[in-house]
C-alpha cells in the first residue's frame, strides 16, 4: 500500500524537463522528415510536464503509426513519457515494471538519470524500498556527468531521506540542488528546487520556514508555467498555515490549490487539498456539515488506495469533528481508528528504514565484491604475459582470497558485535550499567510466575539515594552521575547472578530476588558495607542509601504489587529518618488495605505523561476516579473498566462550584468507606484545580492518609513547545476572571501567562465557552500596560500525540475576534527590558 506522504515524491519525479537529446536519423528517413519527427517527440515531453498527462498520452497514440522511423533513443524518450503516464494515471505497478526494463537499454547519462529518479519515485509509492533506495544510489552515482538532471535526482534522494528518518541529510540535499538550479537560468528546475526545500523544511517541522520557501515556490513555477507545482505550492502555504493556527489563510490558499489540482486532473493532490480545507473549518467553527462531507468522501478515497497515514490523518479530524459537536462517542471511535492505523504506519516506517539500512550494508559489499573482481582480473592478465611466474601469481591470489575472507569474517563479526551491542544497550542503563525498567520487570515477571508455582519465597527491593538532590546541588551534576554509577557497580557486585538488579529512573533502583525477607536484608547490609567515598574533580564526599523490602505473600498477588509494596516500605524508611532499611511486613500498610486517597495527574498527553507511580497508582486502588480528557479515560478504562468518570456531574447551565463539591463528596465517601482511592485529574493535579487540594484537605482532617503525585502541566509543556525559559525574565501566572476581577498589576518586564481566557469574567462560574465581552473586557484592562499592536500568544498543549500545539500569534487589540477553547492559554511576552535595582547600584 502507498502513501500520499510519498505522493510528493511522486510529484518531484514527474517534474523533470526534457533535456536535449539528440541520434542520428533512422535509415532511409530523410533529414526533413527527421525534424519533424524530433519536433514532435520534444512537444510530447513538454506536454508531459505542462499539461494533463492524457494530452501526451493522445500524441503518442498519434505518433504510434510513425514509431519504425524513429531512432532507438526517440523510441526510448517516448517510452518513458508513457511510462510515466500509467504511473500518474493510478497503474503504479506496470510502470514500475516498465521503468525497470527501460533501464536495462543502453541510454545516454541524462536520460538515465532522469528515469532513475522517476522509477526510484514510483518504486517508494508502492514500498518497495529496496528497489527505491537501490536505484537511487545507482543514479546519484552519474550526477557529476548530467547537471541538467542533478537537481531533481537530488530533490527525490532528499525526500527519500525524509521518509527513514534523516531530515538533516534530506534538507542538506535539497539546498544542494537549490544552489545548483540558482547557477542556471531555468524557471522550471527553480521552482521544483524550491518545492524540494519547501517539502524538507515541512518534514522537519520548521513550519515558518517552509511557509516562505513555498511561497518562493509559488512565484517561481508561476514564471515556469507549471499548473500542477503552482497548486502544489498553494497547497504547501495552506497547511503551513494551518499549522501555525492561522485557519482562515489556510482555507483561502487550500481552496486555490483544490480547484487548481482538479483542473489538471491530479487527483491525489485535490484529496490532501480537501484535508487542509476540512481542518480550517473545523478549527474556525463553520460549514461543519460540509467539513463532515469532504472527510467522508477523503477517506473512503483513502481506504480504496490503503494510504494509511492519511487515514490516520482524516480520523483525527473526523475525531476533533464530534468533539465540536459533543459526540464524544464518536470522537473516541476515530481516535481509537486514528491510533489503529498509526500504529500500521509506525510499522511500515520502521520496514522501510531497516530497507534503507539494508541497501547501504549491500552497497558496501557489492563494493568489497567488485575489489575483489578486478583483483582476479589483475592476477589474470599477470598470468597471460608472465607464465614462468605462475605459482608466485597463484599464490597471491590465494592470498587475496585469503584476505577477502578475513575481511568478511571481520565485517560480519563486526556485524554481530554490534547488533548484539544495540541489544545489550536497548536492556541495559546506560549510566549504571544496570537492566533498565522494562528488562527488571520483563525477567522479574518470570522469576515471580516461576516461584510462585514451586512456593517459593520472592522478594522485592526498592531502593534510592538519600537526598540525592543535594548531591547535585553541592558537588554538581557530575558528581551526582558518578554517585549512581558508583552505586550501580556496588549493586551489580553485590547481587551478582543471585538476582535480578536494575535501574528504575532517577536515584531509584529494584532488586528481585529469588529468596526470603531475612536474605534480602542481608544482601543490603553486604551493599551497605560495601559503599565508601567517591572523589569527583578533588572533592570527596559520600552518601547513603535508604531502601524498602517486601516478600511476596498472601497478600502480594502480583509482582507490580509486591514492588509497590517494597516502594512503601521505602517512603516508611524516609519518613523515620533515613539511611535504613525497612520490611514491608513490619509496616502497618503490610497486613491489610488501609483506607486512604491519593490524587495523581495524568499529564496532558497521558499516553506519554503518566509516570510508572501514576499507572501504579491507578492498578492498586480500589477505586478510581477520574475527570480527563476522552482518550485519556478511554485509556484509563482500559487498566481498569470500573472507572468512575467525574466528568458526568458537570452539566450545561450548572454552577460549577456545586460540580466540585459533588465531585468532593462522591470521593470522601468512598475514603470514609474504608477504601483505598485513587483520583485521576488532568495535567497537573495541584495546578488551577478546586477539587484535588480540597479533598486532601478534608482527608487529612479527618485522619485518613491522603497524597497527592504531581503529573506534566500544561504550563510545563508550554516552556518546551514554546522554548520560553521563565528563569529568564520570571513569570506572573494567574487565572484570567482573577486577574480582571482584582486590583493586579503585571509585570510588562517579564512573562505574564493568563489562563482560562474563554471564561474570563464568568463570575457565575456556569460557563464553559468564550464570550466576546468578556475576552474585550481583559484586554481593555491590559490596554493599560500594553500597546495594542503588542504581539501576543494563544496557546494549547496538543492533547495526543498525533495532534500539534497551538501556538498562534496576534496583536493584542486582535484577541475579541479569535477562537478560544476552555482550555486556551494567553501568553504575554515582556514588553520592557530589565532596568536595574537603584538599591543594588554601585557606590549606594
Amino acid at each position: 500500500m502507498f502513501r500520499p506522504a510519498a505522493i510528493a515524491l511522486l510529484w518531484l519525479a514527474f517534474a523533470c524537463a526534457p533535456a536535449a537529446l539528440a541520434q542520428s536519423p533512422s535509415a532511409g528517413v530523410s533529414p526533413s522528415e527527421a525534424m519533424a519527427l524530433e519536433a514532435q517527440v520534444k512537444d510530447i515531453e513538454q506536454l508531459a510536464v505542462t499539461a494533463h498527462w492524457r494530452d501526451s498520452d493522445r500524441k503518442i497514440g498519434a505518433l504510434a503509426s510513425r514509431l519504425d522511423a524513429l531512432t532507438p533513443l526517440q523510441r526510448h524518450r517516448i517510452d518513458y513519457v508513457r511510462l510515466r503516464n500509467r504511473a500518474l494515471a493510478g497503474d503504479q505497478p506496470a510502470a514500475l515494471k516498465g521503468l525497470a526494463e527501460l533501464l536495462k537499454q543502453d541510454l545516454p547519462v541524462p536520460l538515465r538519470v532522469r528515469i532513475y529518479t522517476t522509477a526510484t519515485s514510483v518504486a517508494a509509492n508502492l514500498e518497495d524500498w529496496p528497489r527505491a533506495f537501490a536505484w537511487l544510489n545507482e543514479g546519484l552515482k552519474y550526477l557529476h556527468e548530467t547537471p541538467t538532471e542533478a537537481a531533481r535526482l537530488l530533490g527525490a534522494a532528499s525526500y527519500l531521506h525524509t521518509l527513514v528518518g534523516e531530515t538533516g541529510r534530506a534538507r542538506e540535499l535539497a539546498l544542494q540542488a537549490l544552489q545548483i538550479v540558482e547557477k542556471q537560468d531555468d524557471p522550471r528546475a527553480l521552482c521544483m528546487a524550491l518545492s524540494d526545500v519547501g517539502l524538507a523544511e515541512d518534514h522537519a517541522g520548521h513550519f515558518s520556514e517552509a511557509e516562505k520557501w513555498r511561497h518562493r515556490q509559488i512565484d517561481a513555477c508561476v514564471r515556469a508555467g507549471d499548473p500542477v507545482f503552482i497548486a502544489n505550492g498553494k497547497y504547501g502555504v495552506g497547511k503551513m498555515a494551518a499549522a501555525q493556527g492561522r485557519h482562515e489563510e489556510a482555507l483561502k490558499w487550500a481552496s486555490e490549490a483544490l480547484a487548481e489540482f482538479q483542473a489538471v486532473g491530479f487527483e491525489v493532490g485535490a484529496y490532501s487539498a480537501r484535508l487542509v480545507i476540512a481542518e480550517s473549518l473545523i478549527a474556525t467553527n463553520r460549514q461543519l456539515d460540509q467539513a463532515q462531507a469532504m472527510l467522508v468522501d477523503t477517506l473512503r478515497y483513502y481506504r480504496e488506495q490503503e494510504s494509511d497515514l492519511a487515514i490516520a490523518e482524516t480520523e483525527r479530524l473526523l475525531a476533533r469533528l464530534a468533539e465540536k459537536r459533543n459526540d464524544i462517542a464518536a470522537a473516541l471511535a476515530h481516535t481509537r481508528q486514528a491510533m489503529a492505523v498509526s500504529e500500521a504506519v509506525e510499522v511500515v516506517a520502521r520496514e522501510r528504514r531497516l530497507a534503507f539500512l539494508q541497501v547501504q550494508f549491500d552497497t558496501r559489499l557489492k563494493e568489497q565484491q567488485i575489489a575483489l573482481l578486478e583483483t582476479e582480473k589483475a592476477l589474470a592478465a599477470v598470468q597471460v604475459t608472465a607464465n614462468k611466474r605462475r605459482q608466485l601469481m597463484l599464490a597471491m591470489g590465494m592470498a587475496g582470497f585469503l584476505v577477502t575472507a578475513i575481511l568478511l569474517s571481520i565485517l560480519l563479526r563486526r556485524s554481530f558485535l554490534q547488533r548484539r551491542r544495540y541489544r545489550w544497550l536497548s536492556e541495559h542503563d546506560s549510566l549504571t550499567r544496570l537492566l533498565n525498567y522494562q528488562q527488571v520487570r520483563k525477567l522479574g515477571a518470570e522469576a515471580f510466575a516461576r516461584t510462585r508455582a514451586s512456593g517459593q519465597p520472592f522478594t522485592a527491593i526498592v531502593t534510592d539515594i538519600d537526598l540525592f538532590k543535594q548531591v547535585n546541588d553541592r558537588h554538581g551534576h557530575a558528581a551526582g552521575d558518578e554517585a549512581l554509577r558508583a552505586l550501580g557497580a556496588w549493586i551489580s557486585e553485590t547481587v551478582g547472578a543471585d538476582g535480578i538488579a536494575g535501574r528504575s529512573g532517577g536515584d531509584e533502583f529494584t532488586i528481585l530476588l529469588e529468596a526470603d525477607a531475612a536474605q534480602a536484608q542481608a544482601l543490603l547490609q553486604r551493599l551497605r558495607d560495601r559503599m565508601q567515598p567517591i572523589t569527583v574533580f578533588g572533592h570527596t564526599f559520600r552518601f547513603n542509601i535508604s531502601s524498602g523490602v517486601c516478600q511476596a505473600e498472601g497478600q502480594a498477588v502480583t509482582l507490580e504489587q509486591l514492588i509497590h509494596e517494597a516502594d512503601q516500605a521505602l517512603y516508611q524508611a524516609k519518613d523515620e529518618g533515613r539511611n535504613r532499611v525497612v520490611r514491608a511486613a513490619d509496616a502497618a500498610f503490610a497486613s491489610a488495605p488501609a483506607a486512604g486517597l491519593v490524587v495523581v495527574g495524568s499529564g496532558i498527553q497521558f499516553g506519554r505523561h503518566a509516570s510508572e507511580r501514576c499507572l501504579s497508582e491507578i492498578r492498586e486502588a480500589q477505586v478510581v476516579f477520574c475527570l480527563t480528557d476522552p482518550f485519556a479515560l478511554a485509556m484509563i478504562h482500559g487498566l481498569r473498566p470500573d472507572v468512575v468518570n467525574l466528568g458526568a456531574h458537570y452539566a450545561a447551565g450548572k454552577d460549577r462550584r456545586e460540580t466540585y463539591r459533588e465531585i468532593d463528596a462522591a470521593i470522601m465517601a468512598e475514603v470514609r468507606a474504608g477504601k483505598q482511592v485513587c483520583a485521576v485529574f488532568y495535567g497537573h493535579p495541584g495546578v488551577f484545580a478546586d477539587v484535588p487540594h480540597e479533598v486532601v484537605r478534608k482527608a487529612r482532617a479527618e485522619g485518613f492518609p491522603a497524597r497527592m503525585e504531581p503529573g506534566i502541566s500544561a504550563e510545563a509543556c508550554l516552556y518546551a513547545d514554546l522554548g520560553i525559559d521563565p528563569g529568564h525574565r520570571g513569570v506572573q501566572s494567574m487565572e484570567a476572571t482573577h486577574f480582571l476581577v482584582y486590583d493586579r498589576q503585571p509585570d510588562t518586564a517579564g512573562l505574564v501567562l493568563l489562563w482560562q481566557v474563554a471564561l474570563s469574567g464568568d463570575l457565575s462560574c456556569t460557563r464553559l465557552h468564550a464570550e466576546r465581552e468578556g475576552v474585550q473586557a481583559l484586554v481593555d484592562k491590559l490596554l493599560r500596560w500594553y500597546p495594542p499592536e503588542h504581539e501576543v500568544i494563544l496557546y494549547e498543549a496538543a492533547r495526543l500525540p498525533i495532534e500539534t500545539p497551538r501556538s498562534q500569534r496576534l496583536p493584542l487589540c486582535d484577541l475579541p475576534a479569535a477562537h478560544y477553547e476552555e482550555y486556551t492559554t494567553l501568553v504575554i511576552p515582556p514588553l520592557r527590558a530589565l532596568r536595574d535595582d537603584p538599591a543594588f547600584a554601585p557606590g549606594a
